[in-house]
């Protein structure tokens, strides 16, 4: 197992903490009744926290360990022919995709209100003031575990800081970042089971990316959910903090797996899965404790 984390890690990990942000931002705006504007300022002011403590942290860790700030994986083609080959696979796969997704056609829209959700948080300037279906005031409310999910003042805040329209964001952008951290979570779940063979984890990563191609066919499946509808909170919870989350409890890094069921709990609405991240860390958990036990125990039998 690889203790220092890959590019994977610290991407994913950086995610998390913004979905968190997002939260603390969007709790302010539901339960203070906050303008959406105000809301957005809190968001960037917290990441920006985030991002100068995150460079101060690396700084003092760079300076203990005596190196340079340099690219961890500057030799990412090096490696024999079989290799580059898998490379080369691996990145037409993920290029062809994230072009399908970009362009903006395969959203699967029906059903969903986001993009109109996102659109009345700009317009009026504040959370659930305007029902997108009516263009009034909600005449009933919403439910709180539904209101309090983070995900529409994530993507708003996307659309306010870069000046973007919701459709682009919403069914362009954030998918193309799903698909991308979807790689980087089974990246590091390929490193856990293939910690020494690099041909290994990138055969891993061509059978995850046709795997995603071939689950496209119908709704519900992984690859439909990466491919067609990546904004959805349902899919990064499938498809990104658990097969992470999986890597993490194999490396047994417990304050980042407490990150990621906190994460799912902000994105995802009780009765389509919430808690099936700690259910993962539960089992997982549980699992490696009765292998020590029992390897324990066959030791002391010999």
């Amino acid at each position: 197992m690889r203790k220092d984390n890959s590019w994977a890690d610290r991407l994913l990990t950086g995610e998390i903490l913004l979905i968190g942000t997002a939260q603390i931002a969007h709790l302010w705006g539901v339960f203070l009744h906050r303008p959406f504007s105000e809301c957005v300022l809190v968001f960037i002011v917290l990441a920006a926290v985030l991002l100068a403590g995150a460079g101060g942290l690396a700084a003092v860790r760079l300076r203990r360990e005596g190196r340079s700030w340099e690219l961890p994986d500057k030799s990412i083609l090096a490696g024999n022919h079989g290799e580059r080959f898998l490379l080369l696979i691996l990145g037409f796969l993920i290029i062809g995709q994230i072009i399908y997704i970009a362009a903006g056609s395969s959203a699967y829209r029906q059903g969903d209100m986001t993009v109109e959700t996102v659109g009345s948080f700009l317009q009026s300037n504040g959370i659930y003031q305007v029902n997108p279906l009516t263009g009034g005031a909600y005449r009933e409310g919403i439910p709180l575990r539904l209101k309090i999910l983070c995900l529409p003042t994530l993507y708003g805040a996307i659309c306010s800081i870069f000046r973007m329209d919701p459709r682009q964001a919403v069914w362009q952008v954030v998918p193309v970042i799903t698909l991308i951290s979807c790689y980087a979570a089974y990246s590091c779940l390929g490193r856990c089971l293939f910690p020494e063979s690099r041909k290994k984890r990138l055969t891993f990563l061509i059978a995850a990316g046709c795997l995603l191609w071939a689950g496209s066919y119908v709704y519900g499946m992984d690859g439909f959910g990466v491919l067609y509808s990546g904004w959805r909170g349902l899919t990064i919870r499938n498809c990104v903090i658990l097969p992470y989350l999986l890597s993490l409890c194999l490396r047994k890094k417990w304050f980042s797996m407490l990150m990621c069921v906190a994460a799912e709990a902000c994105i995802v609405w009780t009765l389509y899965g919430l808690g099936a991240g700690a259910a993962v860390s539960l089992g997982m958990t549980g699992i490696g404790f009765l292998l020590r036990h029992r390897v324990k125990r066959s030791g002391e039998g010999i």
